[in-house]
């Protein structure tokens, strides 16, 4: 099933992964049914080892809505993943 990502600061380059689409603000997937987010984070090289996702205060909204990561991904789904920042 086909999901994509947004936010590809956060992602990086994934080219294994990435299905060609044309645009740069975007990047679709091909992943199992019955795939969680910990699962796919865990495949994107560039999160970072899964320890350091609390570390990050990494958050994924589905379709505009934030999901945990045992959330299971569904055909279609859009993902923005956000890493909160502040300066001062």
């Amino acid at each position: 099933m086909k999901i994509r990502i947004k936010s590809l600061f956060a992602v990086g380059t994934t080219d294994h992964l990435r299905e060609p689409t044309g645009s740069k603000k975007e990047m679709r997937i091909e992943v199992r049914e019955g795939t969680t987010i910990d699962e796919l984070l865990k495949t994107l090289p560039a999160m970072g080892p899964p320890e350091q996702f609390d570390d990050i205060m990494l958050h994924v909204f589905v379709n505009g809505r934030l999901k945990g990561f045992d959330y299971v991904l569904q055909p279609g789904d859009v993902l923005d993943l956000h890493i909160p920042v502040s300066g001062g």
